[in-house]
């Protein structure tokens, strides 16, 4: 699923049979939404950067379901990319993407894909996401890890400047206290917050993922509601989308050294997490170094409606007392 906005997508093709070679991508930032209201805050950890050896995956889709031709290839940034909010892509390794064949498809982070499975005659790809992720700090702020990331835009051409939307929004948690933070756990009372995903890559409509999120987060009880029910199971069946359940938690693992906090100021952490997730209510685990037990913060009783992860967005929720 896929929203947001901000991100040029610029791919130059070589002369020579029209070969993608090249391509200079820059991306969104994050919106934070404090008590409904969104605003872009570039000055505190929500502007992403590429760093080097980053890599998209970029398909040139054949619609056809029988002798599919499709090409799948991996395009990566060098060193120059280290810290840049734009950076230029170099063909890396996979299948050389000549001229469009039915239209374009562009997905970060690659390492949420299987490079060995092919795809078939009706370009199903599967997504992985992963059941962990990593604290990050770039350039000494937090941010997100990228397996906690997705974003992609399908294409109709390669020429001009395109929009790349973020697929997953952020659980960004405020710490303060005198703690040294080693993991932390969110429970989803409802959905799975790993597993896999598959679909038809060409049947993919960023702006139609776009209003199936919209319907579900406005309501309280999207299944119950019918505009949402049927708009989404009749996308859904054109997709050929199917899941399969990992687990309804998602642990941020703050390595060997853990994150001391502090209590003046808040230390942040974000967690990466799919569009929808933590709506019917969630619980957060905070495992401290020496302690046997974690602080257990309980949002399954109240209403979650703020609290519902949307794409592209951090949404923020402060914790304390964390000794």
């Amino acid at each position: 699923m896929c929203m947001v906005a901000g991100f040029a997508l610029i791919i130059s093709s070589c002369k020579k049979k029209d070969d993608v070679t090249e391509m200079s991508i820059s991306v969104p930032a994050f919106e934070e939404e404090v008590d409904g209201r969104a605003y872009i805050d570039i000055n505190d950890g929500n502007k992403f950067k590429w760093n080097a050896n980053d890599e998209v995956v970029i398909y040139n889709l054949d619609n056809k379901e029988s002798g599919n031709q499709s090409e799948r290839a991996i395009f990566s940034t060098g060193a120059s990319a280290e810290g840049q909010t734009r950076a230029q892509f170099s063909y890396n390794r996979g299948d050389v993407l000549s001229a469009k064949k039915y239209g374009y498809f562009v997905f970060y982070p690659s390492s949420k894909i299987n490079e060995q499975n092919a795809l078939d005659g009706d370009n199903y790809e599967t997504f992985t996401v992963s059941a962990t992720q990593k604290y990050t700090v770039v350039n000494g702020a937090p941010t997100t890890d990228p397996e906690g990331m997705a974003m992609a835009c399908d294409l109709a051409s390669v020429n001009g400047s395109f929009t790349l939307k973020h697929i997953f929004g952020n659980l960004r948690l405020k710490l303060k206290g005198t703690g040294k933070v080693t993991s932390i756990v969110v429970e989803d009372s409802k959905f799975n917050l790993s597993g896999t995903v598959s679909m038809k890559l060409h049947k993919v409509k960023m702006d139609k993922f776009t209003t199936a999120q919209n319907y579900f987060i406005a309501v309280d009880d999207p299944y119950a509601n019918a505009t949402f029910a049927n708009y989404w199971n009749g996308f859904k069946s054109d997709l050929g989308y199917t899941t399969q359940g990992g687990g309804n938690t998602m642990t941020l693992d703050c390595g060997e050294e853990g994150v001391q906090l502090n209590n003046s100021s808040e230390t942040h952490f974000f967690i990466g997490l799919r569009p929808g997730a933590l709506k019917y209510g969630f619980k957060v685990y905070v495992y401290v170094d020496g302690n046997a037990t974690p602080y257990l913060f309980d949002y399954t009783e109240t209403n979650n409606l703020h609290y519902g992860i949307k794409a592209g967005i951090n949404k923020g929720l402060s914790l304390a007392g964390i000794n």
